[in-house]
């Protein structure tokens, strides 16, 4: 699982939001299951755009019309990260 003091680092958040920034790590991996990369993902690259698109939610909190519109350089990596030969 991806490290919530990376996910802070990220986010430039306090200590004090973990519990925010757990939820929106746990999104983050969940939307990256549902596009096809397996939760059991690990290494450097996974923790890398897991904890970039977390933080981007925790940035985007309160606002609906941005979770509808995760950004494109995000969507992108779900290609990095998919298993070879794999399907969504």
């Amino acid at each position: 699982m991806v490290d919530v003091d990376y996910i802070r680092r990220f986010a430039g958040a306090d200590p004090e939001d973990d519990a925010l920034l757990e939820s929106m790590r746990d999104a983050a991996v969940e939307w990256y299951e549902k596009a096809g990369v397996p939760r059991t993902t690990e290494g450097a690259l996974y923790a890398f755009w897991v904890a970039n698109l977390a933080a981007w939610m925790y940035d985007n909190r309160g606002n609906a019309d941005a979770q509808a519109a995760i950004p494109a350089y995000i969507v992108t990596s779900v290609h990095q990260l998919r298993p070879a030969g794999g399907s969504t």
